[in-house]
């Protein structure tokens, strides 16, 4: 399905090859898929080269509207992500040649990890073998894809609710409700804030000074970023929605149209705004800019999110490339 014009394919993973590998005992025969060499992922980057500090906003925007092109392609084709992560994220080999990986080959040679068990078997796995990591400005010259489709998903055929890391996860899957391709821009919008902060927007964990779990803990904190509340829709249309939220409906209620934590917490007030300018790493322009399309990015309703189209669109991405 070619994409709609303006929007890069380019930003995919290619298949060049696929063959069968044979398998040990019931393991069966393994689907092996032939794609370019990959110069290194974007966790690998912000771990060893920024010493896990945030990247600088140019290189952060690079990233993301790479990573955007290749969701505008894959939401097109009707494809979920649904594990959109840094690590999931990874940039070409650049500069380096055949020849340069055939010296690096040469100088660590091809080798396996020692025998361990597995299911019925014992086997001994191939070590990885990295290529250099770039510098941060030579990262700016990289191109980035989305990789690892293996939790990819139809958008109308859903295989498995249980998707996204739990920082990332939208919170129509905490609810276990209807989720589409928004799972993929909520977990965007979140990736934004940690690529320039170096941290995670939402931690999953508990507060017990206010009686919430983990799962209430992190719908609690989309409370107070979002400054939004959660529709009685939304959560009569999942399947845990009524196990978190109050759905009492009391006589001078009875048009109110939203429901609030069934533990009654205090929501404060933390636009993303604060939150960004909080670590001091942009400038105050740059902090009301990145919040606005944080907020596109990040609603409670997945039907207000912006589509991958339309973040597109925003003036964030002015200058970038």
């Amino acid at each position: 399905m070619p994409p709609p014009s303006g929007i890069e394919p380019n930003h995919c993973p290619r298949l060049l090859a696929n063959f069968i590998h044979p398998g040990k005992d019931r393991d069966g025969d393994h689907l092996c898929l032939v794609t370019d060499v990959m110069g290194g992922d974007v966790k690998s980057l912000q771990v060893k080269v920024a010493g896990k500090e945030g990247l600088p906003l140019p290189l952060v925007k690079r990233i993301l509207l790479h990573t955007l092109w290749g969701l505008a392609h894959m939401h097109h084709c009707q494809i979920v992500h649904t594990d959109l992560k840094h690590d999931n994220i990874m940039f070409d080999t650049g500069s380096i040649t055949q020849d340069d990986i055939a010296r690096f080959i040469k100088t660590d040679p091809a080798r396996r990890h020692p025998p361990e068990e597995s299911w019925e078997c014992v086997v001994q796995a191939a070590v990885s073998q990295p290529l250099p990591l770039p510098s941060l400005s030579e990262a700016m010259t990289r191109t980035y894809i989305v990789s690892d489709f293996g939790s990819a998903q139809p958008s109308t055929l859903h295989t498995t609710n249980e998707i996204t890391a739990y920082s990332l996860r939208a919170p129509e899957i905490i609810l276990q409700g209807p989720w589409d391709n928004k799972v993929d821009i909520w977990a965007f919008g979140c990736l934004i804030f940690e690529f320039i902060i170096g941290g995670s927007l939402f931690v999953y964990k508990p507060y017990p000074e206010y009686m919430l779990d983990e799962p209430t803990g992190h719908l609690w904190q989309m409370l107070c970023f979002t400054r939004e509340r959660m529709t009685r829709e939304q959560v009569n249309s999942s399947n845990l929605g009524a196990q978190y939220f109050d759905l009492t409906v009391k006589p001078n209620d009875i048009d109110n149209p939203f429901c609030d934590l069934k533990a009654h917490p205090p929501v404060f007030n933390n636009p993303f705004a604060r939150s960004l300018r909080n670590y001091k790493v942009l400038e105050e322009a740059d902090v009301l800019a990145t919040a606005k399309i944080m907020q596109r990015c990040l609603r409670l309703n997945p039907k207000d999110r912006a589509t991958a189209e339309e973040l597109l669109q925003d003036p964030w991405w002015h200058g970038a490339a």
